[in-house]
């Protein structure tokens, strides 16, 4: 009886030995080209102050570091360019193909594209989630204030599969329902744009598909790439 347990509790300690040691959970970095039409320029310029590629800074870093917070995915800025928007184009989706066109932007699942303007139009961004690329309005409504990291945010979440939603009182970043603002402006807005949380259904999209852009960085330093390609095409 003596030999057995000396036999089990031996195993019992060679197998202890054996099991692996669980790395930290990794994360994930990804690229990201920023592009700026002659809009954006000028309110940067004129409204701020500061030169375009300044701007962008502040308002990407804003809107994104609550992926970091939530998912541990980081974005690095490695390039700003300019692109000559066509003011004769006021769809928003037209526009983010004009700029995926002249800046020969295709899909390369270490970056994506985050392209920023402030010509006039209806809607606040568009997303196209076949190839990473995101085009963002400069919105400082009345009563909100700076709201430009919110479409940020709400654009770059697209690319992870999150959906827009249309209902009272949720507050998402993903929520589209109009938020009133009362007085002195009397007025709506996006839900979207008044807040920077994601709803429980968000966290767990975006939870699912962390690795559909950029690679992974672990203790023993930077990994492949993320997952699949079939990629969705976002509004």
């Amino acid at each position: 009886m003596q030999v057995i347990s000396t036999v089990i509790i031996a195993l019992f300690v060679f197998s202890v030995i054996l099991v692996p040691t669980v790395s930290a959970a990794s994360t994930y970095m990804v690229d990201v080209i920023t592009a700026y039409d002659e809009e954006f320029r000028s309110v940067a310029q004129n409204f701020y102050w500061y030169s375009p590629s300044t701007l962008i800074q502040i308002l990407f870093n804003s809107g994104t570091s609550h992926f970091w917070d939530e998912f541990q995915i980081s974005f690095q800025i490695v390039n700003y360019l300019f692109w000559d928007s066509n003011d004769a184009v006021t769809d928003y989706r037209g526009m983010l193909d004009e700029v995926i066109s002249e800046l020969g932007f295709t899909y390369n699942q270490r970056r994506i594209l985050v392209a920023f303007t402030d010509q006039l139009s209806g809607a606040w961004g568009a997303s196209d989630s076949l190839i990473g690329a995101v085009l963002v309005k400069h919105a400082y409504p009345d009563g909100v204030g700076q709201a430009t990291d919110n479409i940020i945010q709400h654009e770059i979440s697209h690319l992870y599969r999150a959906e827009h939603h249309w209902v009272d009182g949720l507050m998402c970043v993903m929520n589209v329902y109009p938020y009133w603002i009362d007085f002195p402006y009397y007025y709506h807005v996006p839900t979207a744009l008044v807040t920077n949380y994601w709803c429980t259904d968000c966290i767990n999209i975006i939870s699912s598909n962390r690795n559909l852009w950029g690679y992974t960085i672990t203790s023993g330093g930077v990994g492949g790439g993320g997952g699949g390609q079939n990629h969705p095409r976002g509004g």
